[in-house]
């Protein structure tokens, strides 16, 4: 029987075995924190056995992903170019935030080199592979590649990911877990390896969307409503019918579907509208060069200095920045600004709008095995995200495909309003029977 003063230090040493017992971890952690998440939970379970208060995420097991600082990890952000770097000297804010809440920080995630990319592959640390499809060898998505695999796996309660097109949620998609996007600004951006600063933020991928709501409410010092989420009815969701047909394979658009009937039944409703302007929105950011442009700002003396250590599909995307025009960023800028406010007319009087997270499931790995397949497929697969941080709006992604399909919905909120918008992914899951077979409660 486990002494009540131990349960923490075993339930992270039980963690620690899994990695082993686990083939679906290979190549989704670079380093592992054993001793000091023993010691953080070992100082839990002092205070437990004294009978003090615990902090409001006690024992909450975390991973990182790579780009984002943890004191004594080196933020390698995935690639070989920052692998000789010092060991950070500080948490993150955000992360010395979560373990001021309680959280305890147990490996640090693969990535998509320098967060550039959305199919998770990495050819410096490996590959990981979603466990969506334990027979085929499928693609986790990216770039939180190995964050989504860590939470999938039970490994870890939730994992703090970074989104600047669909990085978060098209990962947590595609390995059959929850994501959550939040307005940029909300939470600190500092000690975080950056790839387009403009469009970056932090986010965290979980079992479930109130695991995800719990993180944000102790990051942001609000209430955490624990009781469960109201029924759907009454809600009026907004749906760009069109756009999601054009682009999406026929088991996500059926998948979707399925889902919106359910909500519709239990009186929700669902109105289609043109928003085809969606679509514009990523090739405005793609012509005006916004993320190589902004990418190459940072990287700029690693670039004339280490271009070697760059990954072949990476390092000259990123170099491709120095030659974008003034002129045709702000451009982009401008324009994206003008569709910013024509998607906030359109959500108007709605609680939310949904889509799927992809249009397609998981790619196989061997359909990247070339770069021109690589980057049609890169793509594809951002279709529906990227346009939530072009605009900065909340965005989240449920798992809507079942144990053996990798398939997302995602909601997309009002600027501002994410505590709004988790309650919203709440109620959602909730109707469609997810949050309880999906469970991460950290217990």
């Amino acid at each position: 029987m486990i002494s009540p003063e131990r349960q923490y230090e075993v339930v992270v040493t039980s963690r620690l075995h899994k990695r082993a017992e686990s083939n679906s971890l290979a190549g989704a952690v670079i380093t592992w924190a054993g001793e000091s998440a023993i010691n953080q939970a070992r100082a839990l379970d002092t205070l437990a056995a004294r009978g003090e208060a615990l902090p409001n995420l006690a024992g909450l097991i975390m991973s990182v992903k790579a780009n984002v600082d943890v004191t004594g990890w080196t933020t390698s952000a995935g690639s070989r170019v920052l692998e000789d770097e010092p060991a950070a000297k500080n948490d993150a804010p955000l992360v010395a935030a979560l373990r001021r809440s309680g959280a305890i920080f147990l490996a640090q995630t693969n990535m998509v080199e320098f967060a550039y990319g959305a199919l998770g592959q990495n050819s410096s640390f490996g590959t990981p592979r979603t466990p969506v499809y334990p027979d085929e060898i499928r693609l986790t998505g990216g770039s939180s590649s190995g964050a989504a695999v860590t939470v999938a796996v039970g490994l870890v309660d939730a994992a703090i990911g970074t989104d600047t097109s669909g990085s978060v949620r098209i990962p947590a998609a595609f390995c059959g877990v929850a994501g959550f996007k939040p307005t940029q600004g909300r939470y600190s951006d500092k000690g975080i390896v950056p790839l387009a600063p403009s469009l970056d933020t932090a986010g965290f991928l979980a079992p479930s969307i109130a695991v995800c709501d719990r993180l944000d409410a102790a990051i942001t010092a609000r209430d955490y409503d624990a009781r469960p989420p109201a029924p759907v009815k009454g809600m009026r969701f907004v749906v760009p019918r069109a756009f999601i047909e054009q682009h999406s394979a026929p088991t996500v658009a059926n998948a979707f579907d399925r889902a919106l009937a359910k909500l519709t039944a239990l009186g929700a409703s669902v109105e289609d509208k043109d928003m085809a302007y969606l679509d514009d929105i990523g090739e405005l950011a793609r012509q005006g060069g916004i993320v190589s442009a902004e990418a190459f700002v940072w990287h700029e003396p690693y670039i004339s200095t280490r271009a070697i250590l760059y990954d072949s599909r990476i390092g000259p995307r990123i170099a491709a920045g120095a030659n974008i025009r003034a002129v045709d960023y702000i451009r982009a800028c401008e324009n994206i600004n003008e569709l910013r406010a024509r998607y906030n007319s359109d959500i108007a009087g709605f609680t939310a709008q949904l889509m799927p997270t992809a249009p397609v499931e998981p790619p196989l790995l061997s359909v990247i095995a070339n770069d021109e397949l690589y980057l049609q497929v890169n793509m594809q697969v951002l279709k529906f995200t990227e346009f939530a941080n072009r605009i900065n709006v909340p965005s989240l992604s449920i798992p809507i495909g079942g144990p053996t399909v990798a398939i997302g919905l995602m909601a997309n909120g009002r600027r501002g309003e994410d505590a709004e918008l988790l309650m919203i992914g709440r109620q959602i899951e909730g109707s469609l029977g997810l949050a309880e077979s999906l469970g991460g409660t950290g217990q």
